[in-house]
């Protein structure tokens, strides 16, 4: 009889199996079993060997793209946001690459910076193809979190989109190694307030309502031309950039928003800048158009009278205060346009106070009785042509502001 009849009964033993007294060994192997192991072991190390080999490519390909620099090649459009590590958005025809932002500022040199705000640091960088950009280093609150999540970039490609003559451009925004840069257009005269307030000397009155225009015009986009209606947050004179032919752009527009939206656990962050705040935000806590034209108010006060926002606490301690003060107090208002003028000009003084009355009405307690930045702007168009229009006693208007 054959062997082969007898497997599957391991426990089988005599002839022609094993001897009986042997061990439990296993019956005789199948002939060709060896052949099939050696071919089956042949197999085995082919595939391993394969792997490895697809491993090896894939980690060195890895690596390749880990080092390489980033390149600035996407634009800033409406388009699914991934969770990258490193992005940069930023018109391809522009292309230049975040190593070339930390050359031409020297890493970010102090002498560099061109501005420092609650927002960030500004510096002025001149890239390679000749396009001088302001950079600005974002100082975030976020808490152990560097990753840009996709609300802030959904919120950065909102900004980027707008195109406005008085709105200073959103060139681009950058994360790399958790460096959070906006790329913005350059203005070459700086801001507002550095040349209202600073050693350079002031600005004369044309030149003051041309920018005080300009501005105007610049927020009401935001608030009636966006979709979304964009709130500023932090309207103040440093804010208000100027280019070399003096035209008003409004900057840092949606950033405090861009700044604090996150994760924050924090309910610190203020909106707005002190002397800039509308009264009404301190028990609401909440920002809508009319703080904006507060704020504004503030800085055609600013324009007015050449002070600072903030004033002495004898004084009332803000430049609304002071203002509504000194016009109860005194019937002649050369105590309170600014020196600097040329107050003998009648048509000059004329004009400012048709202005001043503007500022008062942006400037009132009830958000609700403040115009709107649309009806600002045609104010500001009519004070030039139709002076009659506002020829009601400033005192009458502030009388009225204390009975509210």
């Amino acid at each position: 009889m054959d062997v082969s009849s007898f497997f599957g009964n391991s426990g089988l033993c005599g002839k022609p199996l094993r001897d009986c007294n042997q061990g439990t060994s296993s019956l005789p192997p199948l002939p060709g079993t060896n052949k099939s192991s050696t071919r089956l072991g042949k197999i085995v190390a082919i595939v391993a060997a394969a792997i490895g080999g697809v491993s090896l490519v894939l980690i060195v390909v890895i690596l390749y793209f880990m080092r390489r620099p980033i390149e600035i090649v996407a634009p800033l459009q409406d388009k699914p946001l991934s969770s990258t590590v490193s992005d940069i958005y930023f018109p391809p025809k522009e292309g230049f690459t975040f190593r070339d932002l930390v050359e031409v500022t020297e890493n970010f040199n102090e002498r560099f910076v061109i501005g420092r705000g609650a927002c960030g640091t500004v510096y002025r960088a001149v890239l390679p193809i000749g396009l001088t950009i302001a950079v600005k280093k974002l100082a975030s609150n976020r808490e152990g979190n560097n990753n840009v999540d996709n609300s802030f970039r959904a919120e950065i490609l909102t900004l980027g989109n707008i195109r406005h003559r008085n709105i200073v451009k959103l060139y681009g925004f950058c994360y790399h190694q958790g460096s959070n840069l906006l790329l913005y257009e350059y203005m070459a005269r700086g801001s507002l307030g550095e040349l209202l307030h600073g050693a350079s000397g002031g600005l004369d009155w044309q030149t003051r309502f041309k920018i005080a225009l300009g501005a105007a015009e610049g927020l009401s986009y935001l608030h009636h031309d966006c979709k979304p209606r964009i709130f500023h947050r932090d309207i103040k004179s440093n804010n208000i950039l100027l280019d070399d032919k003096f035209e008003a752009h409004v900057g840092d527009f949606g950033l405090a928003k861009v700044i604090d939206m996150p994760h924050s656990k924090s309910m610190s962050a203020i909106a707005g800048s002190y002397g800039y705040i509308a009264p009404e935000y301190a028990y609401t806590m909440k920002v809508t158009e009319k703080c904006d034209i507060y704020s504004y108010g503030v800085v055609l006060l600013e324009l007015l009278t050449g002070r600072t926002p903030v004033q002495p606490l004898d004084q009332g301690g803000d430049l609304v205060t002071w203002v509504r003060s000194y016009i109860q107090k005194n019937s002649l208002l050369s105590g309170i346009l600014d020196a600097q003028l040329n107050l003998e000009d009648e048509r000059i003084v004329s004009h400012m106070t048709i202005v001043l009355k503007i500022a008062f009405m942006c400037t009132r307690m009830s958000p609700y009785d403040r115009p709107t930045m649309r009806e600002v702007v045609l104010m500001l168009f009519e004070s030039n042509r139709c002076e009659e229009h506002f020829d009601s006693s400033l005192s009458h208007d502030t009388d009225k502001e204390d009975e509210s």
